[in-house]
């Protein structure tokens, strides 16, 4: 008879998930931003926000929760209800913070379930005026002769770990320069104050289009359709480089499969519009759909290799 009632309320419980799942979302959705308004996080959230509001009928409330390095932001979805009702809007930054932060208040992987992933945009390998090599052959032979610094917007940025994924892959050695934030990199390494910058095609594409700045990889497995003429740095020899930033959906832990994969399914519905893929591409970005279980894979692969990056560099938060 116990096994009877075990096996009721299991079927019982089952039947409550289910249903809470196809009755979600019944009230609002938070969606939690750990950066300040107007970045790229902020901006994505809100569309995907708009769209979901109108595919579920209800409000998708965006809250911006800056500081830290977006560890506040985090760390309060992480320790919210596990019901769906609040997310993370992450980045990349969601897994190279703990390889150079070891006392984050969230664990990035005890404290989440990842939900979906958003879209990708590579990043570009930039020299100026003070580098004249015009392909990363070139760039390579320089590199041997003397020592390049290379800008960050600031350390364990994702232009830091994009430097020495590169400079580890290609056998080289370069120095950091770091800067308060991206602007203040990019305006150097025009200046010739610093003499490459791993940024984010979105940033650069305006100055490699007005000449001010060569662009010699991308770093991603595929040429950015923005700038096809730019070779992978896999096609120009240098094997293993792949960084790109992404922007991902997470919940808290605990929160029920159900209700992740109707999030889940929803999202990849959105990032299907032609309406959505004219709205990334507009920043060189590509919609990348996956599943949770696919997501929650490259967060686990992405943690592992930004903590032996940061070990063999030396990157530690200051």
């Amino acid at each position: 008879m116990k096994f009877v009632r075990y096996a009721l309320t299991a079927a019982a419980m089952a039947f409550a998930t289910t249903a809470v799942a196809q009755q979600f979302p019944a009230k609002p959705v938070t969606l939690v931003v750990p950066f300040a308004a107007g970045g790229s996080n902020d901006i994505l959230a809100r569309h995907l926000g708009d769209n979901l509001s109108k595919m579920w009928g209800q409000p998708v409330v965006v809250s911006n929760m800056p500081g830290a390095g977006a560890a506040i932001g985090s760390a309060h979805v992480s320790k919210a209800p596990a019901d769906g009702y609040t997310l993370l809007i992450a980045s990349v930054t969601f897994t190279m913070n703990p390889a150079v932060q070891k006392n984050l208040p969230f664990d990035p992987v005890k404290g989440f379930k990842p939900v979906a992933m958003i879209g990708k945009v590579p990043l570009v390998l930039v020299v100026g005026k003070s580098v004249p090599a015009k392909n990363i052959q070139e760039f390579l032979q320089t590199a041997k002769t003397k020592e390049l610094a290379y800008a960050t917007s600031g350390v364990g940025t994702v232009n830091q770990f994009g430097a020495e994924l590169f400079a580890q892959s290609a056998g080289i050695k370069m120095i950091p320069v770091h800067y308060k934030g991206g602007s203040e990199a990019m305006t150097d390494v025009i200046g010739g104050h610093a003499d490459l910058f791993m940024s984010s095609m979105t940033q650069a594409l305006p100055l490699i289009r007005g000449g001010q700045l060569r662009g010699l990889v991308v770093t991603s497995d595929q040429r950015a359709s923005v700038a096809p003429e730019i070779p992978t740095a896999d096609e120009a020899g240098v094997k293993g480089v792949d960084v790109e930033q992404w922007w991902g959906i997470l919940a808290p832990a605990g929160t029920p499969d159900e209700i992740v994969n109707k999030i889940n399914g929803d999202i990849n519905k959105v990032l299907g519009t032609e309406a959505t893929k004219e709205f990334l591409a507009r920043d060189a970005a590509r919609p990348t759909p996956m599943s949770a279980q696919a997501f929650g894979k490259l967060i686990q692969d992405e943690l592992q290799k930004w903590r032996t990056i940061a070990e063999k560099a030396d990157i530690q938060a200051q």
